[in-house]
Protein backbone atom coordinates (compact mmCIF):
# COMPACT_ATOMS: atom_id res chain seq x y z
CA UNK A 1 0.00 0.00 0.00
CA UNK A 2 1.25 3.22 -0.98
CA UNK A 3 1.56 6.83 1.52
CA UNK A 4 -1.15 8.27 -0.46
CA UNK A 5 -3.71 5.84 0.01
CA UNK A 6 -2.51 4.64 3.64
CA UNK A 7 -3.11 8.31 3.58
CA UNK A 8 -6.25 8.53 2.60
CA UNK A 9 -7.56 5.02 4.26
CA UNK A 10 -6.77 7.45 7.69
CA UNK A 11 -8.77 9.74 6.75
CA UNK A 12 -12.30 8.09 5.82
CA UNK A 13 -11.12 6.18 9.71
CA UNK A 14 -10.69 9.58 11.36
CA UNK A 15 -13.30 11.55 9.54
CA UNK A 16 -15.87 8.95 10.69
CA UNK A 17 -17.09 9.49 14.39
CA UNK A 18 -18.85 6.16 14.19
CA UNK A 19 -15.26 4.27 13.77
CA UNK A 20 -13.30 6.05 15.51
CA UNK A 21 -16.38 5.39 18.76
CA UNK A 22 -15.96 1.44 17.85
CA UNK A 23 -12.38 1.31 17.06
CA UNK A 24 -12.40 3.65 20.92
CA UNK A 25 -14.14 0.47 22.49
CA UNK A 26 -12.74 -2.26 21.45
CA UNK A 27 -9.37 -0.80 22.80
CA UNK A 28 -10.86 -0.17 26.40
CA UNK A 29 -12.31 -4.16 25.89
CA UNK A 30 -8.64 -5.11 24.43
CA UNK A 31 -6.88 -3.13 27.09
CA UNK A 32 -8.39 -2.91 30.43
CA UNK A 33 -7.67 -0.65 33.53
CA UNK A 34 -5.58 -3.22 36.12
CA UNK A 35 -5.62 -2.84 39.17
CA UNK A 36 -3.90 -5.17 42.24
CA UNK A 37 -5.77 -7.61 44.60
CA UNK A 38 -5.84 -4.84 47.05
CA UNK A 39 -7.07 -2.17 44.52
CA UNK A 40 -4.16 0.14 43.51
CA UNK A 41 -3.88 0.88 40.14
CA UNK A 42 -1.30 -1.17 37.95
CA UNK A 43 -1.91 0.86 34.16
CA UNK A 44 -3.64 -0.86 31.38
CA UNK A 45 -2.46 -4.10 29.83
CA UNK A 46 -3.74 -6.63 26.98
CA UNK A 47 -6.63 -8.68 28.30
CA UNK A 48 -4.96 -12.07 28.48
CA UNK A 49 -2.54 -10.17 31.09
CA UNK A 50 -5.28 -10.33 34.15
CA UNK A 51 -4.19 -13.41 35.77
CA UNK A 52 -2.92 -12.25 39.31
CA UNK A 53 -4.69 -8.77 39.05
CA UNK A 54 -8.15 -7.59 37.96
CA UNK A 55 -9.84 -5.09 35.98
CA UNK A 56 -10.07 -1.64 37.75
CA UNK A 57 -14.14 -1.37 37.05
CA UNK A 58 -14.04 2.49 38.08
CA UNK A 59 -11.57 3.15 35.25
CA UNK A 60 -13.20 1.21 32.97
CA UNK A 61 -16.91 2.74 33.36
CA UNK A 62 -14.76 6.33 33.47
CA UNK A 63 -13.50 5.53 29.72
CA UNK A 64 -17.08 4.55 28.57
CA UNK A 65 -17.74 7.43 29.73
CA UNK A 66 -15.66 9.63 28.14
CA UNK A 67 -15.62 7.89 24.55
CA UNK A 68 -19.15 8.22 24.64
CA UNK A 69 -19.01 12.01 25.64
CA UNK A 70 -16.88 12.03 23.13
CA UNK A 71 -18.46 10.39 20.61
CA UNK A 72 -21.73 12.51 20.93
CA UNK A 73 -19.84 15.91 20.81
CA UNK A 74 -18.19 15.54 17.46
CA UNK A 75 -20.68 13.44 15.94
CA UNK A 76 -22.27 14.35 12.33
CA UNK A 77 -25.56 15.74 12.82
CA UNK A 78 -28.25 14.30 9.87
Amino acid sequence: MEPEELGKSVKKIIGNPKKLYAIALVLIVLFPPIATRDGRPKGWSFITDLEPYRIDTTYLIIEFVVITVIYYLFRKKS
